[in-house]
């Protein structure tokens, strides 16, 4: 386990600093507070660049992340397929049975006051807690920063979960504490799986797709 987090660091070592400033502010503002001092930054290219970026963590691009991955090696397929389906599960599991009143942004606004909406984005209104596309990108994209040695990517993978959670907040799909809790159950649960799987010694899992072929 030590080995993940000194092979990782650059990964990790930021997203610790996002958990730990988080932590600040959800102690320091309520839920609301939080979400209108986000909602008041926004301009017309960020509405496009969040518009797409926030495609990065749906189950579309973690089921192709996962094909292209079976073409590589059938042990990183496994990985990031597993962690993200139970990560999902977790998520989906709190979302419908523990806070099933949880209602999102444009929801719990509409008799409070209004709060700027990115143009041409269908708002959904219920099951906010916690985010499932920050659940998905911070399970995927650390999975991909498992496989990879180049730090340099390492840290780029980081931004790209972290600009996919930010999405959510400023499509005002969710609040910081959904993308928050999301986050954690990500990378905690692939961090665990990532750890099992790893200690297996079977030999298929070293293989792909094309090797398997080939042989």
């Amino acid at each position: 386990m030590k080995a993940i987090f000194k092979n990782n660091v650059l990964f990790l070592f930021p997203y610790l600093i996002y958990i730990v400033f988080g932590a600040f502010l959800l102690a320091m503002n309520t839920k609301v507070e939080l979400h209108l001092t986000f909602n008041s930054f926004h301009s017309p290219f960020f509405d496009t660049f969040f518009h797409y970026i926030t495609y990065l963590g749906d189950g579309v691009m973690a089921l192709l992340t996962v094909i292209i991955l079976l073409t590589i090696k059938y042990r990183y397929a496994l990985i990031a397929g597993l962690s993200n389906i139970i990560a999902s599960l977790i998520t989906l599991f709190l979302k419908f049975t523990l806070y099933p009143d949880a209602v999102r942004p444009k929801k719990f606004f509409e008799n409070i006051q209004s709060i700027y909406l990115v143009p041409g984005i269908d708002n959904h209104l219920y099951n906010s807690f916690p985010s499932g596309h920050s659940t998905t990108a911070f399970s995927l994209y650390f999975a991909l920063a498992l496989f990879v040695d180049n730090g340099i990517l390492k840290s780029l993978l980081f931004i790209v979960a972290l600009l996919t959670g930010y999405s959510r907040i400023y499509l005002s799909q969710h609040f910081f504490e959904d993308v928050y809790t999301g986050s954690l159950i990500g990378l905690c649960i692939t961090i665990i799986v990532y750890y099992f799987i790893q200690k297996s010694n079977k030999s298929w899992m070293d293989k792909s797709i094309i090797t398997s072929f080939k042989s």
